[in-house]
């Protein structure tokens, strides 16, 4: 089958007047390549129509460009497949992780207080006030020799000072801190009587403190050894442990020279079972008196301190039984104690810790 292209409507000359394509080609060549390209003909450039000749003596089909153009309706219908283009996996590199730069440690806890720190940042408001009250009852005590030679006014002071104070005691159970070595520095009554004996003596008596109370003003009335007055010091050392409380009280009397004589001199020591009230508040001792002796008696000397006065029995065979006395401790620091005696509670003891007066 040949292809012609034609300008215009094709007419099949005769078979001796045909000129072959070839050679018409040859014959314009020379002047169309002369002529630019826009100035040729439209139908030198695109043909518009054309024929195809079957060759079995039949008319040749003629085709216009338009009809060339249109899809016939077997690849109108046929979708065009298109082939997915095949990706290739990307090669993902493994991400280096860079070192985690280490935490750093975290600081050691602080140690926990100590108890006793812990007591010192604890506010105490009336800390100040103490001190105050402490150092004035002291001064007062000493100038007026443990209260034995004070003025109706001074000891009213002195009271009021004591009262304040344990409205302000600072220690829960004060019967249970009175551990140590105690000296007395005031008493409202007779000094010696802060022994346990004289609590227990006065328990004893038929006529109860009222007796008891005159009897220890004649003792107070005996001759004196100086200016100092009969008694030193006045001690008190207590241990809840092995429930054992020692009272010593150094006297010297019968020196109506005024120390030209000797006059009699010794220690008395008296001891007592101690334990704090079991149904109480922790405030109340419980003491019974147990024996009494002379230490260091210049009448005597070595015999007289062998000699051990068995006190508690003297007294249960008089009483008909076991004598124990209370005392309430209504202050306690660590420096003072106050101890009040008596069923009336109006005998007042005050001791410091022997260390801070030696």
């Amino acid at each position: 089958m040949a292809l012609v292209a034609s300008t215009r409507a094709h007419v099949r000359p005769s078979a001796p007047s045909r000129v072959s394509i070839s050679t018409r080609r040859a014959a314009i060549a020379p002047a169309i390549a002369a002529k630019p390209r826009s100035a040729r003909p439209a139908s030198l450039v695109a043909p518009r129509a054309l024929s195809i000749d079957e060759g079995d003596g039949s008319e040749p089909m003629t085709y216009t460009k338009e009809d060339l153009m249109k899809e016939t309706p077997e690849a109108a219908s046929k979708p065009e497949v298109v082939s997915p283009k095949k990706e290739e996996p990307k090669k993902v590199e493994p991400k280096k992780e860079e070192p985690k730069a280490e935490a750093p440690a975290p600081p050691p806890p602080a140690p926990a207080p100590s108890a006793w720190e812990s007591e010192e940042e604890e506010e105490d408001p009336d800390a100040e006030e103490r001190s105050r009250l402490i150092r004035k009852l002291l001064g007062l005590a000493a100038a007026s020799s443990r209260g034995q030679q004070a003025s109706r006014d001074a000891k009213a002071t002195m009271e009021d000072i004591i009262t304040e104070l344990e409205f302000m005691n600072p220690t829960e159970e004060p019967a249970r801190k009175i551990n140590g070595e105690w000296a007395l520095v005031y008493a409202s009554v007779e000094a010696f009587r802060s022994s346990p004996f004289f609590w227990g003596f006065q328990k004893m008596l038929p006529g109860g403190e009222d007796l008891a109370s005159q009897l220890f003003k004649f003792t107070a009335g005996l001759p004196v050894a100086g200016t100092r007055g009969p008694f030193g010091v006045i001690s008190q050392t207590v241990s809840l442990e092995s429930e054992e409380m020692v009272s010593e009280v150094e006297m010297k009397i019968f020196d109506p020279f005024f120390a030209v004589a000797s006059g009699v001199a010794g220690t008395v020591v008296s001891t007592a079972n101690v334990t704090v009230k079991p149904d109480g508040a922790g405030d109340t001792l419980l003491v019974t008196p147990r024996t009494t002796r002379v230490r260091n008696s210049n009448v005597g000397g070595a015999i007289l301190d062998q000699i051990v006065v068995p006190t508690s029995e003297l007294m249960s065979s008089v009483a008909g039984g076991a004598v124990e006395a209370e005392a309430a401790v209504t202050y306690v620091d660590d420096a003072v104690r106050i101890v009040r005696v008596g069923k009336d509670l109006d005998q007042i003891f005050v001791y410091t810790k022997m260390a801070d007066i030696m």
